[in-house]
């Protein structure tokens, strides 16, 4: 694993100014997540509708819920585990903090993880958007 600088790491998080790439780290060291694997499918980040009702995907939910009493992170699990094309998927919510029309709560970090990434590198688009731990 690679040695990860912590209070660099503390001091984004604080910040909470843009989505944070930390190499080599199993997501389950952070708490209070909601983890979306690299592999899910384009649906999941994605509103959709119920009867006549446009409604967040249940991970939203789940996030709402979490960021209701403290701090949570949305945390995207070995992103460049995906083709770069497949990596994209993610741009909405890494730029603009959002899916579809559903805007993430202001106390809710976003991660991703990435592993191996001199084999398997970072889309550029998003290795633009994210700062590197």
């Amino acid at each position: 694993m690679k040695k990860i600088d912590l209070e660099s790491l503390k001091n984004l998080l604080l910040l909470n100014e843009c989505p944070i790439l930390i190499e080599e780290a199993p997501s389950e060291l952070f708490n209070n997540a909601v983890i979306l694997s690299n592999d899910c499918d384009i649906s999941l980040l994605n509103g959709h509708y119920e009867e006549t009702n446009f409604v967040a995907p249940d991970w939203y939910n789940i996030l709402l819920e979490k960021c209701k009493h403290e701090h949570s992170m949305l945390i995207i699990n070995g992103i460049n585990n995906s083709s770069k094309d497949e990596q994209l998927k993610f741009v909405e919510i890494l730029k603009y903090r959002k899916i579809s029309t559903f805007e993430l709560p202001k106390n809710c970090s976003i991660i991703v993880t990435a592993y191996d990434m001199e084999n398997k590198p970072l889309a550029e688009e998003i290795y633009s958007l994210v700062a590197l731990v």
